[in-house]
Formats: C-alpha cells, structure tokens, sequence
C-alpha cells in the first residue's frame, strides 16, 4: 500500500507539472513507473502465496511472476544507474554541456532501459536460464539452482549477474563518490579563501557545494 501510494504521488505530480519537469526528472518518473509496476503484478500474488504457506496457481503464474520481477527490478537497477551517471556529469560538467542532456536524450536512455530489461526477462522463455519457484515456496523468480548443475543455467546466472547487478552497482558507487570528491574539493576551496572580493563569487561557491 505504501509502495503504491509514494509512487503514486510521483507520478501524479509529475503529470500536473509535466511542463516544468527537468530531462533527469524524467528518470524519477521511470523508478516510480517500474516501482508501481512491480508492486501491483507482483505483491498481490506473493502475499497471498505467504499467507497459503505454499505459492497459489501453477507453473504459469510463476513464470509470470518471475518475469514481472526480473523485468521491473532490471529495469529498476538501470534507472539508478542512469540517474548516477547524469548527476556525475552534470556536476563534473560546465554550465553549456550540462544543458545538453535533454528531455530526448533522456527519452532515449529510458526507452534503452526498457529495451535491455525486457531483453533479460525474456531469454530465460526462449531457452537461456531458467523461471522457477524460490527455495520457500511461496515465490518464483530465476532458477539460482541451475547455477551448479546446469551450463546453461550457469553462463545465464554469471552474465545476469556481471551485467544486471554488480556493473550498475560499481557505477553507482564511482559516480556518487565522484560527486562527493566535487563536493569536497568546492569546500576546501572555500576554506581556503581568506577574503572573497565580492558576493558574487561565494554565492557561485555555494551554489557548486549544494
């Protein structure tokens, strides 16, 4: 229910100011959308499946199940991703460059984020890893079994992994600890100046720290 109405509120609100929204505003937008996505197919069912101790339907609506969560959570991971990597540039970057990024361009990437989402949830339905219930049984999601006594469960687990998780995770980690470098090297300066010469220039400092 939380998750539904924060998200929901986003969006809302991202609909009545649709006109004064920023370009990397729109990626804000893209978490919610995927956020909302995930939790109206999914938590219904796995409530339900929690409260029955034993997941409720067949092998169809596990797959279902597992292919909502893989599509959202990828497509939720890459959002964070992109939203890192645009502050890290518009932090690292003049005023001029900054403007480049675009509401198109931002379009594009979350088109991309979709794009490379939906292409990870379905390959395990055309024959490269696989869907299955989780270790408990009340929930499905990818078969991590497969992982040790199957290649081609291995080679999906390993490159999901690599490609979905731990990439998108070191990039938000270098990005955020860019930014907090810029951060730290602005105070410094400021720390340093015994006397600024006019407003003007603090405010330009501060602006920078904030």
């Amino acid at each position: 229910i939380l998750t539904i109405l924060g998200n929901s509120a986003v969006l809302a609100t991202a609909v009545r100011r649709s006109s004064l929204l920023k370009p990397p505003e729109l990626l804000t937008v893209n978490l919610a959308v995927a956020d909302t996505g995930m939790a109206l197919s999914m938590y219904p069912l796995a409530i339900a499946s929690a409260w029955n101790h034993a997941w409720l339907g067949g092998d169809t609506s596990c797959v279902y199940y597992a292919l909502m969560g893989f599509l959202f959570g990828v497509c939720s991971m890459m959002t964070l991703c992109a939203m890192a990597v645009i502050r890290f540039l518009v932090t690292n970057s003049s005023k001029s460059n900054s403007d480049k990024i675009t509401k198109s361009t931002v379009c594009i990437l979350i088109a991309f984020i979709w794009l490379y989402s939906l292409l990870w949830a379905i390959l395990p339905l055309v024959g490269w890893g696989y869907y299955g219930p989780e270790p408990f049984g009340i929930s499905c999601t990818i078969a991590w079994s497969k992982f040790h006594n199957s290649s081609n469960g291995f080679s999906f687990i390993l490159s999901m992994f690599l490609l979905c998780t731990v990439l998108p995770a070191l990039t938000i980690v270098a990005c955020y600890l860019g930014i907090a470098w810029k951060v730290h090297k602005a105070y410094q300066e400021i720390q340093n100046i015994d006397r600024i010469p006019n407003a003007a220039k603090l405010e330009k400092k501060l602006t920078l720290v904030s």
